[in-house]
């Protein structure tokens, strides 16, 4: 699954116009000069996604546009950045000109951030752009650097469940619990959570620490597990070891519900559920929670029969089956 963007250049006029009848419903944007931010609506991450062209490359970015995607929108799937990056991609096409894969990616990011105000990470943008079939992203936030990561069992493939709960990052619970991080870093006199250990987690807070937020601890204590978690987790891919891999997407689960505190009762639902279907090795959610997705690695000949199970268990929800897939490709309609 994924987002297409067709289009050519706007040679009448400073903007765009984009067309998009993503998940069946028929929208249009027009915005005919980049000073005229939109407020709402979709049409904002392709505004943000001409304005950041432009800034970088001195080209005026204006284009009419064709949008389809078949991704669940606000479900964790990177719905937005795909857009971003494919908008911003299409236009490298139409201008002639190739931006280094790095500064796009934090191009697309700072599109969300600034523009359509979503304090989201750079993840998102990293694997759009990035993304290679068969391949996990193993991403380094701090240094801004990556490296691909096996991910081509054939006898394994992903089940992406969406609860049709939706959720909006903009809406705060991201940025509370981004603010709360941030607080327990400055607290230990480090740039982030990243240069911290669980033991010198645990010992920091053994003591009353009078002006962090609620649940410091709790949030903390994901964010350091989980980048631990990760660490094991490039280890288990790289030799192989799918079952521990599973395992850790179980952990990674109950951390992001008990402790991040960003899981409702679907997703545990969803969760639950898949994890009793013989063939399944682990299951989590995925995006920023609040609803969204769950992501569930099983065993290629037990996908259908997980699929049948979440249809009668979780009525809500709806699945499919993927695998890791690439990141923009481009090409000209000659």
């Amino acid at each position: 699954r994924g987002t297409l963007v067709m289009g050519r250049r706007y040679e009448d006029t400073h903007g765009f116009f984009a067309l998009t009848d993503s998940q069946s419903t028929i929208s249009a944007s027009y915005f005919p000069d980049f000073q005229m931010f939109p407020e709402t609506g979709w049409g904002r991450y392709v505004f943000a996604a001409c304005l950041v062209f432009e800034q970088i490359t001195g080209r005026d970015g204006s284009c009419v546009l064709a949008i389809a995607s078949n991704l669940p929108l606000g479900g964790g799937l990177s719905s937005s950045a795909s857009l971003v990056v494919a908008v911003f991609t299409l236009l490298e096409e139409l201008y002639d000109v190739k931006v280094d894969p790095i500064e796009k990616v934090k191009a697309c990011q700072r599109a969300e951030n600034e523009y359509v105000k979503v304090p989201c990470g750079i993840m998102d943008q990293f694997i759009c752009t990035l993304g290679r079939e068969g391949q996990a992203l193993h991403i380094d936030c701090a240094t801004n650097t990556h490296r691909e990561v096996p991910f081509s069992d054939e006898d394994l493939c992903l089940v992406v469940t969406d609860t049709n709960v939706k959720h909006d990052l903009a809406a705060g619970e991201y940025a509370n619990r981004k603010e709360v991080c941030e607080a327990v870093a400055g607290s230990m006199d480090v740039p982030s959570l990243a240069d911290v250990t669980m033991s010198q987690l645990e010992e920091h807070f053994s003591a009353a620490r009078e002006g962090l937020p609620d649940k410091s601890l709790e949030r903390a204590r994901h964010v350091v597990g989980e980048i631990e978690r990760t660490n094991r987790a490039v280890e288990c891919l790289t030799e192989g070891r799918m079952e521990e891999f599973g395992r850790l997407m179980n952990e990674s689960h109950r951390s992001l519900d008990e402790d991040y505190g960003v899981s409702c009762d679907e997703l545990n639902q969803v969760v639950a559920t898949a994890r009793k279907v013989e063939g399944v090795l682990g299951s989590r959610m995925t995006g920023g929670g609040f609803g969204g997705c769950v992501i569930t690695l099983v065993r290629r000949e037990a996908a259908d029969d997980l699929m049948k199970e979440l249809s009668s268990s979780c009525p809500f929800s709806e699945s499919f089956s993927t695998t890791a897939g690439a990141g923009a490709v481009s090409w000209k309609d000659e």
